[in-house]
């Protein structure tokens, strides 16, 4: 498990930037999203709030619209990175 703080941010921001769905983007691009993330798990959030987190954020703040399947993927690979 992780706390929040700002390694964790930025290590969650550069995996997020690696997945590659915001090309034009940077790593820090996504330290909004990540801060969320990180909340969001440390108050036992599961798997489907997450996915609802991540689908709205990207839609609401980058304008990205990813497919459920894509969701699905980085949503596992967010919660298998908080819980190494």
């Amino acid at each position: 498990m992780k706390i929040l703080d700002k390694h964790n941010i930025n290590a969650l921001s550069k995996m997020l930037y690696q997945t590659n769905i915001m090309p034009s983007g940077n790593s820090r691009s996504f330290k909004k999203l990540s801060e969320k993330l990180i909340l969001g798990l440390q108050n036992d959030y599961e798997l489907e709030k997450i996915k609802r987190v991540i689908s709205s954020e990207l839609i609401t703040t980058y304008g990205l619209s990813l497919n459920e399947n894509d969701v699905a993927e980085l949503t596992e690979l967010v919660y298998s990175w908080y819980n190494k």
